[in-house]
């Protein structure tokens, strides 16, 4: 039997937790400790946002990772994705979930379906395309308008 499939979940799953993890340590830390984000993503980490959400646009390095961490922190009281299914191809991890996120000001909970890719280079995260399934419910419980529309 071919484990080729399993191996291939688990090693983004892996990836994914060291990932989450990284993150909610940068937002504990203020914003101060970037050990978590430098041992899961790579220095020339992009994430590309959505134009249509309060942080758009592509955040590049570090800095901007840390920025942008930053900003959704301050923008969200809570943000976790559950029920995750991913799986590994190549250098490409697919995973896809649900959002369940409470905005800081309006504390409006939403909930939705959210998927991402994530190009790996060298075990690292080096590229990110995040997929909100609406991004209008998210700004309406954010209490914005849609941006640039």
């Amino acid at each position: 039997m071919d484990n080729t499939w399993s191996d291939n979940n688990n090693k983004a799953m892996e990836i994914l937790d060291r990932m989450f993890s990284a993150e909610m340590e940068f937002m504990r830390s203020d914003g101060n400790d970037f050990s978590g984000i430098t041992s899961v993503f790579h220095p020339d980490i992009v994430v590309h946002e959505p134009a249509s959400l309060p942080y758009p646009g592509d955040w590049c390095g570090y800095k901007d990772l840390g920025k942008l961490f930053n900003t959704m922190h301050n923008t969200w009281s809570s943000m976790n994705v559950e029920n995750i299914v991913a799986t590994l191809d190549g250098d490409t991890l697919f995973m896809g979930g649900t959002l369940v996120a409470k905005a800081r000001q309006s504390e409006k909970e939403v909930q939705l379906p959210f998927a991402q890719i994530l190009k790996i280079k060298d075990d690292l995260v080096v590229e990110a395309f995040p997929y909100y399934f609406d991004t209008s419910l998210i700004n309406a419980a954010l209490g914005h308008s849609e941006i640039n529309k």
